[in-house]
């Protein structure tokens, strides 16, 4: 396997998301990125990460994020870590314009101005999935920060693997999301979830949730937290990819319009 490979190049593809609330407790979760150029601007791209309104909390809060640097050869400077920092990220915050969709993203866009390394998902990784080509049991990766675990010297997330546990072209409770058979903690909020299918990786979507037992069998979010810890059950809620693509068509025609205006 190539060093090339996507699964070699996962863990650069996410960050890991930490926000300071405004009442000292702190939320951490996951983060992925994804690139696309801004529309009618053939010269702007806009760099999203994408994640949980639930990971981001409080947008009065302070937002941390941080990549490692980038050596002359292009390659990465792990541990060499730049690090970004916004107290209230109103102004780069947007959530998913459906109250009921656990997804949003803020634009970090002003990244490319450092000298940082990371990867990004592009529109290939959301093409449309065919669902009947995808049955119960079929391998899934996915890459995060479980329980705030990962590698802090290299700052390098932890990737992980599990299986569809419920039937993909069915939306699981009728919601659009998918259930998966894997030990999905708090801090895997906001985890990519990918599919191998037709030969390609593809992104099957976003973790939201994951599973306990207790008096009876619940859900509660994936993002790590100072709660007493419960029983997993092993098993994690994934909002479905075409939730992601809505939440990035809304902010990148959102963002188009603020760069109209601010051109005219």
């Amino acid at each position: 396997m190539s060093a090339d490979s996507f699964e070699h190049q996962i863990c650069h593809l996410t960050a890991r998301v930490l926000v300071q609330l405004s009442n000292n407790n702190t939320s951490v979760g996951t983060g992925f990125l994804y690139v696309r150029p801004v529309p009618n601007h053939t010269d702007r791209s806009v760099i999203l990460l994408v994640s949980n309104k639930h990971v981001f909390s409080d947008v009065t809060g302070k937002l941390q994020i941080s990549f490692n640097s980038k050596l002359s050869t292009g390659e990465s400077d792990y541990g060499n870590i730049h690090n970004f920092e916004q107290v209230n990220f109103s102004t780069i915050y947007y959530p998913h314009p459906d109250v009921e969709v656990d997804l949003a993203c803020v634009n970090i866009s002003n990244i490319s101005n450092h000298n940082v390394y990371f990867k990004s998902l592009h529109d290939s990784f959301l093409q449309p999935l065919n669902y009947e080509s995808i049955p119960p049991g079929t391998d899934v990766i996915f890459v995060g920060y479980p329980e705030n675990r990962y590698d802090v010297k290299n700052n390098l997330p932890l990737i992980r693997k599990g299986s569809i546990a419920s039937v993909p072209q069915v939306d699981f409770n009728g919601r659009p999301q998918i259930v998966i058979d894997a030990q999905v903690f708090q801090g895997s909020s906001g985890s990519p979830v990918f599919v191998a299918t037709d030969g390609h990786y593809k992104l099957l979507g976003v973790v939201s949730e994951t599973m306990i037992r207790h008096s009876q069998l619940q859900t509660i979010p994936a993002v790590h937290s100072t709660l007493a810890v419960q029983q997993i059950l092993g098993l994690g809620i994934v909002i479905k990819q075409s939730k992601v693509v809505e939440l990035i068509d809304h902010t990148v025609n959102l963002i188009s319009d603020s760069v109209t205006r601010e051109i005219k």
